[in-house]
Order: structure tokens, then C-alpha cells, then sequence
């Protein structure tokens, strides 16, 4: 059973250094706001009223709204900023998103009922049973995990490039987020929910914490913690790969999986290159 998976001594010890330095949190994203304006033009006012840096409680608090059409496209941009921070495509990807998806807002505020009145996992599967074009399980978990933090205590963990592999190379357990696949993230809400009792967390924290330490890790200029690593050519190189992941996460599903192969080769070379 994947929630039998003991707790790895890497998010152990990540848990441990985080507690030592008195549990903080993490840092808002910086963004462009003259870049997401030139995307949204009739989101001019909402966009200005953001902060120069947003954080997670500052998504949550715009997912508050999200039963709405209004409310959902608001808190699907404050989202998408948030994930995608300083990465030039973001605002492009995410009007794609909005544009080539007829009546997108609606169904992210059907998506949003879903989630306040049967909790995460059915927000998924509803999201999975009728997907949006171009929004992959990496973004649209981000959407899905403002929401429900903001409507119930029942969160959605993130699934993007950097928590799988973190997962793969920790456990062995590779989770294909090429489709919006139930199945897939029931094992993994199921797995991070009993690392989460074993250490005293909510599900949602271990999420976090394992996404800050691998970034930090990988090199991510944006994301890095001071605590969580240091960078090395191993970590420049993971960074790169990461790179290369995102320019899949709102691929086709048939350029995802094609795209899939190649780059677990790459990070199996890379593994190799500075085994031992």
C-alpha cells in the first residue's frame, strides 16, 4: 500500500532544519505585474491592487471567492502568479488557459463548489472528469489548493515536476501527472497523509516543506531557502531539468507523454553523473 511508505529520512531531516529555524514561512513570490497586465487588460485593477510579492495566504484569501465566475478567474490569476512568479511564459500560458477553453471561468467555479462542499479529492476528480485545455495537474493543483484552503480544511496537496521527483527519487514511486489521472493523486494524498501524522504535520505542510527543500536543492533561483541546501553542479544541473519539466506542464497530454521518457533519461544521467 503507498501509505505504508515509511517517511524518508530526507523529509526527516527537512522537517528537522525547518523546526530549528523556528518553522518559517515561506517567502512570497516576486512577479510582473507590467507583464500580466499586457494579458489581462480587463483585469487592470485587480492585478494593481496585488502586492509586489505574493504568498500563499495571499492566493488563498482571493480563492475565498471563487464560487463566482468573477471570484474563480481572480483566484486562478492570483494562482497561476503565484506558481509561475518570475517565469516570462506564465501570463501567456495562464490567458491561453482562459481563452481557448470556452466558458473556462464557469467551470472553475463549478470546480471551486466542488471542492468547498466535497473537499479535494472530489475537486479533482471533478476537474479530471471534464479537464481545461492546457491546464496541466502541475497548475491545476495550485488552483485547486488555494481553493480549498480557502473554503475547507480539507486542502489539495500540490502535484508539480518538482514534489513527483522528489517522490520517485525518495520512495521509488513515480506518479504520472501527464494526465489528470484520480487514481495517481489518491496515492499521493493517501501517502502524504501518513508521512503527515508520523510527524506531527498537516498534509498540506509536508507538501510544502518537500517542494521548498527540492527546489532549494535543485537550484531554483526564485524558490531557494537557505536552510533547505546549497547549490552544487548537481543541483544546476536539476535545476535546468526542471526547467525543461514546466515547458511540458501545460503541454498536450500526447506531448507530455511523449516528453516523459526522455526526461526521466535525464534525470537518471544526471543521478549518474554524480553517483558516488
Amino acid at each position: 500500500m503507498t501509505s505504508e511508505l515509511p517517511v524518508p529520512a530526507a523529509l526527516t531531516n527537512t522537517v528537522q532544519r525547518w523546526r530549528d529555524q523556528d518553522e518559517p514561512v515561506q517567502p512570497p513570490i516576486r512577479w510582473s505585474r507590467e507583464a500580466w497586465r499586457k494579458y489581462f487588460p480587463s483585469q487592470h485593477a485587480f492585478l494593481d491592487a496585488l502586492p509586489d510579492r505574493i504568498d500563499r495566504a495571499e492566493a488563498t484569501s482571493h480563492a475565498a471567492h471563487a464560487v463566482t465566475p468573477e471570484g474563480a478567474e481572480r483566484a486562478f490569476l492570483a494562482a497561476m502568479i503565484w506558481g509561475y512568479g518570475r517565469v516570462g511564459y506564465g501570463p501567456w500560458r495562464t490567458a491561453r488557459v482562459l481563452t481557448k477553453n470556452p466558458h473556462a471561468v464557469d467551470r472553475l467555479a463549478e470546480v471551486a463548489v466542488v471542492a468547498r462542499e466535497q473537499g479535494g479529492l472530489a475537486a479533482f476528480r471533478d476537474l479530471a472528469s471534464q479537464p481545461l485545455r492546457y491546464l496541466g495537474v502541475a497548475f491545476g493543483t495550485k488552483y485547486l489548493r488555494f481553493v480549498t484552503a480557502a473554503h475547507t480544511s480539507d486542502k489539495a496537496p500540490i502535484l508539480d515536476a518538482v514534489v513527483r521527483r522528489w517522490v520517485s527519487t525518495h520512495t521509488g514511486l513515480h506518479l504520472m501527472i501527464d494526465e489528470w489521472r484520480p487514481e495517481v493523486y489518491e496515492k499521493y494524498v493517501a501517502l502524504l497523509t501518513s508521512w503527515a501524522a508520523e510527524l506531527g504535520l498537516a498534509t498540506d505542510t509536508v507538501e510544502e516543506l518537500i517542494f521548498r527543500s527540492a527546489v532549494s536543492r535543485e537550484g531554483s533561483g526564485q524558490w531557494s531557502e537557505s536552510w533547505a541546501g546549497s547549490s552544487s553542479p548537481e543541483q544546476r544541473a536539476q535545476a535546468a531539468l526542471l526547467e525543461l519539466e514546466q515547458l511540458f506542464d501545460t503541454a498536450e497530454a500526447e506531448q507530455a507523454r511523449e516528453a516523459r521518457h526522455h526526461l526521466d533519461e535525464l534525470e537518471r544521467i544526471i543521478r549518474r553523473g554524480w553517483a558516488g
